[in-house]
């Protein structure tokens, strides 16, 4: 995915078909909002006001780009990922066995298919934590960029935990679909602390 123009990928994201989806837009959203992140902190290098701290931000900027990279394959992951549950559905149902072995498959890719946005999920999460201590640095000028960054990584922690959530409702093994929604919740919760935060200093800083 991550090699088509934008204009393809719009396309394919608006296309009548089960992939790409929810799960793929959020890590998209993901990738752009670590980029503004990275963008902010490279501006912020090199400035008078920040000479003090750029050992702290040449770290983070290495700790986004990392994060970053990461973050690139999760769209077509979690493609791959719903695919298989896709194939799963289509299985023979014909006799007791092939319907068994069609409702082992389902259940396998399922858990697959909670997994992958969750990895997303979490990623948002490491790159807020990664930005949170370089936030005093960033300059008036561009706090927008930062403010924006911080929505559209919300956006894809929202969106990944939205299909966490309905691929835990399909699970029979309901410990561990509880388990990944307890988990999940709380990342969600720290996220949403994490961009509340950012959003009120740019208030602040733009009033």
């Amino acid at each position: 995915m991550i090699q088509q123009s934008f204009e393809q990928l719009v396309e394919s994201l608006a296309a009548k078909t089960p992939t790409p989806g929810g799960g793929a837009a959020a890590a998209l959203a993901g990738c752009m909002g670590t980029s503004l992140f990275l963008m902010v902190v490279r501006f912020s290098r090199g400035k008078k006001a920040n000479l003090d701290r750029d050992e702290d931000l040449a770290r983070v900027e290495g700790v986004l780009d990392g994060h970053l990279r990461r973050l690139l394959p999760m769209a077509d992951r979690d493609c791959r990922s719903f695919d298989l549950v896709s194939a799963a559905y289509g299985m023979p149902k014909d006799g007791d066995e092939q319907k068994a072995l069609r409702e082992k498959a389902i259940q396998e890719a399922m858990v697959g298919a909670m997994v992958v946005p969750e990895e997303t999920l979490c990623m948002v999460r490491d790159v807020f934590v990664a930005m949170e201590s370089v936030i005093p640095c960033i300059g008036k000028a561009i706090v927008s960029d930062l403010a924006s960054g911080a929505s559209l990584l919300l956006a894809a922690a929202e969106g990944a935990f939205l299909n966490v959530r309905i691929n835990a409702t399909y699970l029979t093994n309901r410990d561990l679909a509880d388990r990944t929604m307890e988990r999940a919740t709380s990342v969600l919760t720290e996220i949403r602390r994490h961009q509340g935060s950012i959003a009120v200093s740019v208030d602040k800083m733009l009033s």
